[in-house]
């Protein structure tokens, strides 16, 4: 691990600091080593360093590398000859392009594999990649990466074939789905347009994307939003008033005869993405275990007024990319050639080369009307489960995660 470190570090400070369109020199040292060693660990922990330190770049194969393909392509070594083969399609090789759309592609092959050479295909750009997804949304195992890749590319059979099958989804597909759909505004519209059929329930688009769908400047779609699913952001008089209904729903006899098991389901559909508690969620938001979970009030002014006090690391950047694409989320890297940006359902790498513009935002990721698609029941059995000692069983009918 220790040499992966040194050369991802050595790669990475090496990139900052040279010009966008330069190819990149550092890399040399590193394919010498390649060429001159023998031991397997090292090879794969150099690769591995380069893997990490290059991943959403698009370059030029470094001088050498086809001599380097020639020998680890053919070692023991099943690490080695994966990442060498990872490494020459971000590279643009085409025949290692080839190879890794046929482990994408089968359904034997190990699923982590299959994720990490779907994944590498993304970040390459790899052409005619959309007919690819459409065969990964019949295989359970790669469904969800699917749908998230989806997003990379302005395909018009997207939203139909994404809509299609969208009542068997699990709900994490579901807002995977949601995610992809929201990305761009052809994409939106067809959202819209199955949520006014019925085809998509309304409470499968969350406050947050149905926030991100006004960023579009459209006017038509956002009227269409406000008609299909509502208004986003109360004014603030009507905070109080919420604040106040809320609370009225609250009090502690009402929460000790609240259903638990019903609020871990809620809180598991809207709010786990982001948040931990109990041991379980994501890590996008705070930690909730340790806050003052326990107080109605405390917890219902956070949700209801989110972007009050936002702390930095939380704080939103938009970005719109060059191909039509909108991103919103928080950045937590850039290099100088790549942005890392943690989204509501997945870390996106974006080359810089491909970012038209992006705006930071005042706004936390979690925005406001979070609870006005929840009924006044499951208002009140969320704010007890936040508010219990430990960890409820699910409803025996939750939905699968």
């Amino acid at each position: 691990m220790r040499c992966a470190l040194v050369a991802a570090t050595c790669l990475i400070l090496c990139a900052a600091a040279a010009p966008a369109d330069t190819p990149s020199p550092s890399l040399k040292p590193l394919v010498n080593v390649l060429l001159t060693t023998d031991d397997a660990a090292v090879q794969r922990d150099v690769l591995q360093g380069m893997i990490d330190a290059l991943q959403g770049r698009r370059l030029s194969p470094p001088e050498g590398w086809a001599r380097v393909k020639e020998k680890l392509g053919g070692s023991a070594n099943a690490e080695v000859r994966e990442k060498t083969l990872l490494l020459s399609v971000m590279f643009g090789d085409p025949d290692a392009t080839a190879a890794l759309r046929q482990t994408a592609a089968e359904p034997k092959a190990d699923g982590a594999a299959r994720q990490t050479a779907l994944q590498t295909l993304v970040e390459a750009k790899a052409p005619d990649l959309p007919p690819l997804l459409r065969g990964l949304l019949t295989d359970p195992a790669m469904r969800g990466p699917a749908l998230r890749a989806f997003g990379a590319f302005s395909d018009p059979q997207t939203p139909a074939t994404i809509l299609k099958h969208y009542k068997e989804y699990t709900d994490a597909e579901k807002a995977d789905a949601v995610a992809t759909l929201a990305s761009r505004p052809a994409y939106a519209e067809a959202l819209l347009d199955a949520m006014g059929r019925g085809e998509v329930p309304t409470r499968d688009l969350s406050a947050f994307t149905a926030r991100q769908l006004l960023t579009f400047n459209d006017k038509g779609l956002s009227e269409r939003l406000a008609r299909v699913w509502g208004v986003i952001r109360p004014a603030g008089a009507d905070k109080t008033k919420l604040l106040a209904h809320y609370l009225a729903l609250t009090p502690p006899d009402a929460l000790k005869k609240a259903d638990r098991s019903r609020g871990r389901a809620v809180f598991a559909r809207t709010c786990a993405k982001c948040h931990t508690l109990f041991g379980e969620g994501g890590k996008i938001g705070p930690d909730l275990t340790g806050s003052q979970r326990v107080n109605p009030e405390y917890v219902l002014v956070k949700v209801l007024d989110p972007g009050a006090v936002v702390a930095k690391d939380y704080q939103m950047t938009v970005f719109t990319l060059a191909d039509g694409r909108v991103v919103n989320g928080i950045l937590k890297a850039d290099d100088g050639k790549v942005v890392t940006v943690q989204t509501q359902n997945d870390v996106l790498r974006l080359d810089k080369a491909d970012i038209d513009s992006r705006k930071p935002s005042a706004q936390s990721m979690m925005p406001d009307g979070q609870l006005a698609m929840m009924g006044d029941a499951e208002v009140r059995d969320l704010i007890a489960y936040l508010a219990g000692p430990d960890q409820p069983p699910l409803p025996a009918d939750a939905p699968k995660p």
